[in-house]
């Protein structure tokens, strides 16, 4: 006994139909039944007996299913019975019992016979386990193609192309019945001549999805479709379940996303909900099920890559269950789950699984409650807090272009209905500047947290904890604008209170300290950054745990300074193992994952492997122009990196024009004196020196070393670099006495600071043995050549491009190139 069973409108009479179609084009018997009532359920397998060969006094004598059945068994030849829409299978007990095999329909004594039942209710436990159930589901997936065809073939050709037809059978989610009426609506509303229609009528398949969009009862003028779904309700009504009605009206006003029901469907949840305030646990979990038998929900069990166990409802469903009443109780119940004891911070990494399935309800409902009339200033109230937890998920895992169309719903709804100044819509605007911030729209960032910062400090005073935050946060961006001793005096401000009040160990303290220790780290003062990034790892991998976000930025950042100091294998390993956590938690296009590769690309280069390094730069920047866009600060410097690995490889006026691009944009968005702006204008002369064009090299290095002594000082190792790479085009240009003293002086510095067996530190020994050679010392230059081909060899190791290059000069005194 076979069971076709699924959602009504989909497809199931229609299936039996082309069954029975084959079974008479073999001669076959076939009989079909209607089981939507009683009496005509009796009726018509009382006529199956009598064509069986039963005769009228056994029916009136005995158990007429009893004798059905047994006349069947000796009925000649094949035959085939149909049982269709025993959507309330109870009527298909009789006088015993379906799932025991003693009901009215039973399987057939043998191969000769065969029942087909169709039917809303796929519950297994109904049909007992001589059925064999098939679900009928509507054409979606692989099996858009046909739902698309049905559309063309019923509506015709000239309602629209493929593509149109298309979204359209997506909208209508494939229900066979939806797309037959929508093809015949459209066909009968072109077959009227245009002056004859009816204003606003749907001629076309986009006409059609707009005017489904604006309601069902715009496209279904003969509630056929609603009424398929009002016969399903109506069933659980006639089972016991009144409260299916209103559950289902309130599924159906989350958004059109997979749910996570047992987050957002618990007594706890539903603690407000009216009429569904009163269900415990068991009586949630008998109306999903009883949704789910009829075909008006599909339950999805959790899975390894899905923890959480969601529902869908098919879009006509829910176009027709749709009941602004539930709306208040939808919000209700998604704030209840978001703001749940057992449910953590959208910025912790265990509980993004939850907060990514319960996002997309957030922002539905949010929007929903903000164009209703009238509106309800508590119900949108708790709808935009819910939004705002939301959109800091979005935020945290690198989705800011969201994030920011979130938060700016909501400042915009805060701003009006609370005013500028209430506590909730400074926040909103706090969060905001942080995804500008991210956005790389730091100037905006800075004009945002200037204006927070001057009202929390009139409100709220200068040692709040919301005004310190503003301050700590406005610090960062100074700092993304280069302005990084005015952010160095803020941090250290911040931090001297935070310690006072808050103690050396809170997460406060822990995080300006972290922020000031990059801030030293881009003063040069790289010692001091190395011993505080130190100290924040330990105590954040003792309180937080080895791979919790904050810990692993730490690790990110003394990774760098490691890389500064020259510890580059060191700092290779430490990337690789971020790099490798941070794509298992985060995903290989999240911005920290980006930067991670981006980073380890980095000391690729300084290992010289720089066809890896330049593969690395390139996949980074596939992704993250994705994510970022084109001019975000991230992947300017990638390109910038990109561009000097291109360098490297010889590809000198492909690196000169990414360069100069980049340059443009950062001078643009910058400004001239910007450190970045600096950087790559550096870069861009060290190419220029090596197309020949060496007084025009000359004149840059000048101008950039003027800035750069200027904001940065004269230690700085910037400063120090383009001092460096200024003397080797002195060299160039024969003024080789003025680069020795050039280089004498950056030797003795980098000795000091660095240590006598830093790259940069062999770098300028190894240029300045070649002057001395150039000024007739070749013994001298000799013997510095020797000294650092034997460190490079012991700390870049034997085939590193810089131990090579050294080791070539050496063997001739040949014209070298300086590496910086």
């Amino acid at each position: 006994m076979q069971v076709l069973c699924g959602m009504g409108g989909s497809g199931k009479t229609a299936m039996a139909l082309e069954l029975v179609t084959r079974w008479l084009g073999r001669g076959e018997q076939v009989w079909w039944v209607d089981a939507r009532q009683e009496s005509t359920l009796e009726a018509g397998l009382r006529a199956v007996a009598r064509q069986a060969g039963a005769p009228e006094d056994q029916l009136r004598a005995g158990d007429t299913a009893d004798v059905l059945w047994s006349h069947l068994a000796r009925y000649e030849g094949r035959w085939l019975l149909v049982v269709d829409n025993a959507d309330d299978p109870v009527l298909l007990d009789g006088p015993g019992q379906l799932s025991e095999g003693t009901g009215w329909i039973r399987r057939p004594a043998d191969s000769r016979g065969s029942v087909l039942v169709t039917t809303r209710d796929s519950t297994p436990q109904t049909w007992g386990s001589a059925c064999a159930l098939y679900p009928v589901r509507p054409l979606t997936g692989d099996d858009l193609t046909n739902a698309v065809q049905i559309l063309r073939d019923h509506a015709g050709a000239v309602a629209g192309s493929s593509d149109d037809a298309r979204r359209l059978a997506e909208r209508l989610g494939g229900l066979p019945l939806a797309l037959q009426l929508a093809g015949t609506y459209l066909a009968d509303a072109n077959n009227v001549p245009a002056p004859y229609r009816e204003p606003g009528t749907p001629v076309d398949f986009g006409s059609y999805q707009a005017a489904l969009d604006r309601g069902l009862e715009y496209v279904d003028r003969g509630n056929v479709i609603a009424q398929t779904w009002a016969m399903s309700v109506k069933l659980l009504d006639q089972r016991g379940l009144p409260l299916a009605r209103p559950l289902l009206r309130l599924i159906a006003t989350f958004a059109d996303a997979p749910l996570p029901y047992t987050l957002l469907l618990t007594p706890q949840t539903l603690a407000s909900s009216g009429e569904l305030a009163h269900l415990d646990g068991p009586g949630v979990w008998s109306l999903l099920t009883a949704l789910a038998g009829l075909g008006l929900i599909d339950l999805q069990p959790a899975t390894g890559s899905n923890p959480v166990p969601t529902l869908r409802v098919h879009p006509l469903v829910r176009d027709a269950s749709l009941d602004q009443v539930a709306l208040g109780t939808a919000v209700s119940a998604l704030h209840n789950a978001a703001f749940a004891d057992e449910m953590g911070k959208p910025e912790e990494p265990e509980y993004w699984e939850y907060w990514r399935l319960l996002q997309p309800h957030a922002w539905h409902l949010f929007h929903h409650v903000t164009v209703t009339e009238p509106p309800d200033q508590t119900t949108t109230e708790t709808a935009a807090r819910t939004a705002s937890s939301a959109a800091r998920y979005l935020q945290v895992k690198g989705l800011y272009g969201q994030a920011r169309s979130e938060y700016e719903a909501v400042l915009a709804y805060r701003r009006n209905a609370l005013g500028d100044t209430h506590p909730q819509t400074v926040l909103t605007r706090h969060n905001l500047a942080g995804v500008l911030r991210d956005l790389g729209e730091v100037e905006l960032a800075r004009s945002e947290y200037e204006a927070i910062l001057a009202h929390e400090r009139e409100v709220l005073g200068e040692t709040h904890p919301h005004t310190l935050t503003a301050r700590h946060n406005l610090a960062g961006v100074l700092q993304d604008l280069g302005e990084v001793e005015l952010a160095r005096s803020e941090y250290e401000a911040i931090l001297a209170h935070e310690r006072e009040v808050l103690g050396e160990t809170h997460p406060s303290t822990l995080t300006t300290r972290h922020e000031l220790a990059g801030v030293l780290r881009d003063l040069g003062e790289v010692e001091l950054a190395r011993s505080e990034y130190e100290a924040i790892l330990a105590h954040e991998r003792e309180v937080l745990g080895e791979t919790h976000p904050s810990t692993l930025t730490a690790r990110h950042e003394l990774a760098g300074v490691l890389q500064d100091l020259g510890e580059v294998e060191l700092a290779r390993s430490e990337y690789e193992a971020i790099l490798a956590h941070r794509r298992d938690v985060l995903g290989e296009t999240h911005p920290n994952t980006l930067t991670a590769r981006h980073s380890l690309a980095g000391v690729l280069r300084d290992l010289g492997e720089v066809e890896l390094a330049r593969s690395e730069f390139e996949a980074v920047l596939a992704h993250g122009r994705d994510v970022l866009g084109e001019t975000h600060p991230h992947i300017l410097t990638a390109r910038h990196n990109l561009a000097g690995v291109l360098q490297d490889l010889g590809e000198v006026e492909l690196a000169r024009s990414e360069f100069e691009a980049v340059l443009a944009h950062r001078r643009d968005v910058l400004g001239e004196t910007h450190p970045s702006t600096l950087t790559t204008r550096h870069s861009l002369a060290w190419v220029l020196r090596d197309l020949g064009e060496v007084e025009l090299a000359r004149s840059e290095y000048e101008a950039i070393l003027a800035h750069q002594r200027d904001v940065l000082g004269e230690t700085h190792p910037s400063t120090l670099t383009t001092q460096h790479n200024l003397a080797w085009v002195l060299r160039d240009l024969g003024e080789v006495e003025l680069a020795r003293s050039e280089y004498e002086a950056i030797l003795a510095h980098r000795r000091d600071v660095l240590g006598e067996t830093h790259p940069s530190t062999l770098t300028t020994r190894h240029n300045l043995a070649w002057v001395l050679r150039d000024l007739g010392e070749v013994e001298l230059a000799r013997s510095e050549f020797e000294a650092v081909l034997a460190h490079q060899r012991d700390v870049l190791g034997e085939t590193h491009p810089s131990t090579l290059t050294t080791q070539h000069n050496l063997a001739n005194l040949r014209q070298p190139r300086a590496v910086d």
